[in-house]
């Protein structure tokens, strides 16, 4: 399985499960625009691995070790969408379409490195938060 399919997966499950109730394989095919039977083999690896919680025709939710991977995925997202929105100058639409293909290669010193340059944003352009890193703790603890 590709890292960037298993990050997408994890996202997804993020983004459908925020409410709190499990993520069904139609929704998530849906989301993600792939074939049920495809959500259905990624699922149970997934939980194989121990990144989500899955149960057929109940549906998914993210364990710990998944949600910490969702929001990685999540926060370089955001960030990026910034960075693409704020010193390019791209649209929001064409900002989150290629936020969604670069935030599978951006490293942690990347991260660091674009959160630092823009100031350490709180929302993506959207108006979405993004969540605190290490980076941003400290950043504002000792301006």
């Amino acid at each position: 399985m590709s890292e960037e399919r298993f990050e997408e997966y994890l996202e997804a499950l993020y983004t459908l499960t925020e409410g709190g109730k499990p993520a069904k394989t139609t929704e998530i095919a849906s989301f993600l625009g792939v074939a049920p039977a495809s959500v259905t083999e990624m699922l149970q690896k997934l939980a194989d691995m121990g990144y989500v919680n899955y149960q057929p025709y109940y549906g998914a939710l993210l364990t710990k070790k998944g949600l910490d991977v969702a929001l990685k995925v999540k926060r370089r997202h955001r960030l990026l969408e910034r960075f693409l929105v704020d010193f390019l100058g791209m649209r929001e639409g064409n900002a989150h379409k290629e936020a969604c293909k670069l935030e599978h290669v951006v490293s942690d010193d990347m991260e660091r490195r674009f959160c630092s340059l823009m100031g350490h944003p709180k929302k993506c352009p959207d108006g979405n938060p993004i969540a605190r890193a290490s980076c941003c703790i400290k950043k504002e603890r000792f301006p």
